[in-house]
């Protein structure tokens, strides 16, 4: 199932709902959980008040409560989708909150986890951490082929589709990361690699826009990246939180990044040095792991302008495709001074 969060266009007030997207990957119908169920309840007699409180209890527009259910809401999900038949025939149904579907332009996609507990961003691509390092003057450290490595970020700067990635003032070589991202569904600490799956709920695409020059001067006092990374709107993700039961394992699937329509990178996630399953239970180990809580994997080999000396501009687009997972377009703006 494809999770996304989203609001129609038609709306004067922008409510955000939960939807499955179903379809084609680049032309889905968006299906309205909520509204879906409150249909079904008033048709077994319940009261239209009632209906819409409960359906908007068990799909929230947020989807880390939505996770928090334990997999519930996701269940009652996939029951909605097996009994709606053809989706097409949704886009003209309406009840006690509105259309029960929508067509891809008819929607504004946002993040499909909308305010991660954590993000933790890794480096799990050895072909990229060679380059770019190298790049910024610098080697992979021996202590790197010892255990993952991660940094911590903001949540807040997680953005969606729909959303424009911005550029801040002070840097002048913003870059692209192609990533996927890895959603945690069930709470979990000290998780063993080979029950680390029991507590994904699904992969999404994930481009971490980083500022390279001010990466170098950071890198030097070896804390780590601040200013760097975790940005206004420096974390894009998207379209959708694909679940694990579409998932093939091992994850191996293609990867490639556009720049105004361009092919610039192209990879397989089947390159990762530290597979899945490490990167989960490392990142449990003292640490309890949240529904919602976010894993970036890193930059996929020649996945970044860094490493093959190519930058973009601001308003450039940025379409990211992975396999299986669908495409995250962003498009990069300098925002307008506040």
């Amino acid at each position: 199932m494809r999770v996304c969060r989203f609001t129609p266009h038609a709306w004067p007030e922008a409510e955000v709902r939960v939807g499955a997207a179903t379809g084609p990957l680049d032309a889905p119908i968006v299906v309205d959980l909520a509204a879906l169920l409150a249909s079904e309840i008033l048709a077994d007699g319940g009261e239209a008040d009632r209906a819409a409180a409960l359906a908007r209890a068990v799909f929230p527009a947020s989807t880390v409560a939505l996770l928090g259910s334990g997999g519930r809401a996701l269940a009652e999900a996939r029951r909605l989708l097996d009994r709606l038949g053809p989706p097409e025939a949704a886009l003209d149904t309406a009840g006690r909150l509105g259309r029960h579907a929508y067509r891809r332009d008819e929607v504004r996609l946002l993040a499909p986890i909308d305010r991660p507990p954590t993000v933790r961003d890794f480096f799990a691509f050895e072909d990229h951490m060679v380059t770019s390092l190298k790049n910024l003057g610098r080697e992979v450290p021996a202590e790197w082929y010892e255990a993952p490595s991660h940094y911590i970020t903001r949540s807040a700067s997680v953005f969606g589709p729909d959303e424009v990635g911005q550029w801040p003032s002070y840097t002048e070589k913003l870059d692209y990361e192609l990533e996927f991202g890895i959603v945690i569904g069930k709470r979990g600490r000290d998780i063993a690699p080979e029950a680390a799956w029991d507590h994904i709920a699904g992969l999404t695409i994930f481009n971490d826009l980083s500022c390279r020059d001010t990466q170098r001067r950071e890198m030097g006092t070896r804390v780590g990246p601040a200013k760097t990374k975790g940005f206004d709107h420096a974390c894009a993700t998207g379209p959708y939180l694909v679940t694990t039961d579409e998932i093939v394992r091992p994850f191996a699937a293609g990867m490639r990044a556009y720049v105004n329509g361009e092919l610039w990178s192209q990879g397989s996630a089947g390159s990762i040095y530290w597979p899945i399953e490490a990167l989960v239970a490392h990142a449990s180990a003292g640490e309890t792991l949240l529904p919602g809580d976010l894993i970036g994997s890193g930059t996929v080999g020649t996945g970044a302008g860094i490493e093959i000396d190519r930058w973009i501009r601001p308003g450039d687009v940025i379409r990211l495709e992975i396999d299986g997972l669908g495409a995250l377009d962003t498009r990069v703006e300098r925002p307008v001074a506040s």
